[in-house]
């Protein structure tokens, strides 16, 4: 069941599955395999290239190159997005770098 007001990371990435023009599936899980997808080599770049997109991450070659079932995908966009810093943090780390600077400038 989605949830209408913000989907899940796992939400997503279903529908980016299912609306690849190579998945021949109706319904897509985290157990499946991308081989059984009909997702090759190219196909899995070009899903991690939507999905780079859709949450501003990155994705090796290499990491790419390793997902072999859709949840691959889902633990591997969970775990960047949980090291990244939420905005209150980022707020927090620029506010110290203006004091830096504000004493910087103070003490010249």
């Amino acid at each position: 069941m989605y949830n209408h007001n913000k989907p899940t990371i796992t939400e997503i990435v279903y529908d980016y599955i299912l609306n690849n023009h190579a998945v021949v599936v109706d319904i897509v899980d985290a157990s499946m395999s991308l081989a059984n997808l009909n997702l090759d080599s190219l196909e899995k770049i070009s899903l991690a290239m939507d999905l780079e997109e859709h949450f501003e991450i990155d994705m090796s070659n290499q990491q790419i190159e390793n997902f072999v079932t859709v949840g691959d995908i889902i633990d591997h966009i969970r775990q960047v997005l949980d090291t990244q810093p939420s905005l209150e943090e980022l707020a927090d780390m620029q506010r110290l770098d203006i004091s830096a600077l504000e004493s910087e400038v103070n003490d010249s």
